[in-house]
């Protein structure tokens, strides 16, 4: 897969001297002008690597990277100056605000590409290492932490807008006489499986993670109580059929679920509304478990 470069240059011949140079190396070149640009293709496709020019028709480029440095998703994005000054304190400046490097105009085409792919080498180990940081390691799906994180991302979203979403938490049903039964690593081959199923049936927009041994947590961005009891049942049924366990030795569970909405429970804090679906939760296991509760509702009757 190409990376991709997004170059920030008014100058014409100096973006197309770049290009030349870059496209050589079989890079995804995209080209801002100024700054409104840059930040309108950053957010359609964010590029691996800028290359920025300090001085820009509508702001200048220590403007755009102090701005982009902001940004927690672009964290790890490289960020090259590439300009006609050579003045020590613009340099120290543009260090200073997160820039990675800093190249003059002009500058040998072998620096310049070495400069380039060493940032992008180290981008690389960083978002290896980011991404090994928010999953976890047996079931492959997002960790507690980044759950949190994105709770509190949707969170603040959803209190800005006033829109409805719905947390859930999702607890496997007599999972210690799993592992008490079969052992702990068939405990695992069942984490794994039910792991596998509930991604392959949740939307691209919402948020799996695995919230503690045999719970998982899921966020639900634009949901209502409803839309929410409607996704977890579909859930629970598909996999109350299913054979979790491994070859001659058949393993079905069934799931105790509890969601909290938003703008439902009236959810004031984010912990709030992680503690109104525990006691959904505690609430489908009290009543015999292989239940779903809503918190401060009762059961959704489908018709």
């Amino acid at each position: 897969m190409k990376n991709k470069i997004l170059i920030v240059e008014d100058t014409q011949s100096d973006f197309e001297r770049l290009q030349k140079i870059l496209e050589k190396q079989n890079y995804d070149i995209a080209h801002a002008p100024d700054g409104k640009t840059t930040f309108s293709l950053l957010e359609k496709e964010p590029p691996d690597l800028v290359v920025l020019d300090i001085f820009l028709p509508d702001t200048d480029g220590f403007e755009i990277c102090k701005r982009i440095r902001q940004y927690e998703d672009f964290a790890s994005l490289p960020i090259l100056f590439y300009t006609s000054s050579n003045n020590l304190d613009n340099k120290l400046l543009g260090l200073k605000l997160g820039a990675s490097d800093f190249l003059v105009k002009g500058s040998d085409e072998r620096e310049i590409l070495i400069r380039i792919q060493n940032l992008l080498d180290l981008k690389k180990v960083y978002d290896e290492l980011l991404r090994l940081s928010v999953i976890d390691s047996l079931t492959h799906v997002y960790n507690r932490r980044y759950f949190q994180q994105r709770l509190m991302d949707e969170f603040e979203r959803a209190r800005r807008y006033q829109r409805d979403f719905c947390c859930v938490i999702i607890d496997i049903d007599y999972f210690k006489n799993i592992n008490d039964s079969h052992g702990h690593p068939i405990g695992d081959i069942v984490l794994k499986k039910i792991a596998a199923s509930l991604r392959y049936n949740i939307r691209a927009t919402d948020v799996l993670c695995r919230y503690g041994g045999d719970e998982f947590g899921l966020i639900l961005p634009e949901t209502n109580f409803e839309g929410a009891y409607t996704l977890v049942e579909r859930i629970a049924n598909i996999l109350r059929k299913k054979d979790v366990g491994k070859e001659n030795m058949p393993i079905f569970i069934t799931l105790s679920c509890g969601i909290s909405s938003y703008l439902e429970g009236r959810a004031l804090v984010m912990d709030e509304l992680v503690t109104q679906a525990d006691v959904a939760l505690y609430n489908s296991k009290r009543q015999g478990r292989d239940q779903i509760s809503l918190y401060g509702k009762p059961r959704i009757t489908q018709p």
